[in-house]
């Protein structure tokens, strides 16, 4: 299981690419947006807290989290951020996840990010599992997982702590076609 090339995106308004310091600032700043904030557990304090998601053009280590850019084609502006987190190449498993600013949403983009990340996952790192995990409240987030053939699994009461507290998060899973 290796991260070693980018996934393919080809929705008109947004392309993938590695995050860059530059994007730093507009990431927080759009994470801070109460709107973007409430569904989220993002505990940021400081634009620094994202500055380990900065991994440049090296390819990824089959355990290592992978977050790249979603900017827009016409400016390279960054508007979101996508990738995989908690993977592990001894399962063959990693955790998708994704946030996008308030400005684009309703674009249709958060869900073909989320399908191109998963395609490519099951494809070309030989995921079999991908995973996803959402705050109870973020039913926007619930219909994006749904729309790209995601499975609710269930509730995990108390799962994380979301600004100190205890968040309750959906579970959900894509499998592989071929491990079904």
């Amino acid at each position: 299981m290796q991260f070693a090339e980018l996934p393919h995106c080809t929705h008109d308004l947004i392309m993938l690419r590695p995050l860059v310091s530059a994007d730093l600032q507009p990431w927080f700043d759009y994470l801070s947006q109460p709107e973007v904030f409430e569904h989220t557990s993002w505990n940021l304090q400081s634009v620094d807290e994202l500055a380990p998601y900065i991994t440049g053009d090296a390819p990824a280590s089959p355990s290592s989290r992978l977050r790249l850019a979603i900017a827009l084609r016409s400016s390279g502006e960054l508007v979101g951020t996508a990738g995989f987190h908690t993977v592990s190449p001894e399962h063959r498993s990693a955790e998708i996840a994704y946030d996008l600013a308030r400005s684009m949403w309703g674009k249709g983009i958060a869900s073909h990010v989320c399908a191109a990340l998963t395609g490519w996952a099951h494809a070309q790192a030989g995921v079999v599992r991908v995973q996803a995990t959402t705050l109870e409240s973020n039913e926007r987030s619930c219909k994006v997982l749904e729309r790209c053939g995601y499975r609710r699994e269930g509730m995990l009461r108390s799962y994380r702590m979301v600004r100190g507290r205890p968040g309750d998060f959906f579970m959900y899973s894509h499998l592989e076609p071929r491990s079904i």
